[in-house]
């Protein structure tokens, strides 16, 4: 299984894009992104598919007449988790508690946010990270958010 590359911003506005229709032309993107970001050419739209299907398999076809109908091969939520598992890894090797530091320092929370926060940890803790066993991260992430 290929690991899960790191995307661009406007990778990651696709991806937005695809996950809300489900699936979309390649005009159908454009045209989202056009609304939403403003200009962008279709050719670009066209590329950044072609690259996110055949060297970063985040995105499959099929071909409907003439037009390709692009759709995610994985859920936000999965992708989200291999990116930020990926992020954690190349950025502060893989330790939890360094991302958090350097996540509050860039945004303090709001007194709400911290509550929701801590009840989080409070959750993982109790009902434990999964392991490297089960194939989700490593023994050092997930011992440095206990």
């Amino acid at each position: 299984m290929r690991k899960v590359q790191m995307v661009t911003d406007r990778e990651l506005e696709i991806l937005k894009v695809l996950w809300a229709k489900g699936s979309a032309s390649v005009r159908e993107v454009q045209e989202e992104l056009v609304r939403d970001s403003g200009p962008v050419a279709y050719s670009t739209v066209q590329t950044l598919l072609n690259i996110m299907e055949e060297k970063k398999g985040l995105v499959r076809h099929v071909v409907e007449g003439r037009t390709f109908i692009y759709s995610p091969k994985k859920s936000p939520e999965r992708t989200i988790r291999e990116l930020t598992r990926r992020f954690v890894d190349r950025v502060f090797d893989g330790a939890l508690d360094r991302m958090l530091v350097a996540l509050l320092d860039s945004k303090p929370p709001s007194a709400e946010e911290f509550e929701r926060l801590r009840a989080m940890l409070d959750a993982a803790q109790k009902h434990g990270s999964p392991t490297p066993e089960d194939g989700e991260g490593n023994g050092r992430a997930n011992g440095s958010a206990r």
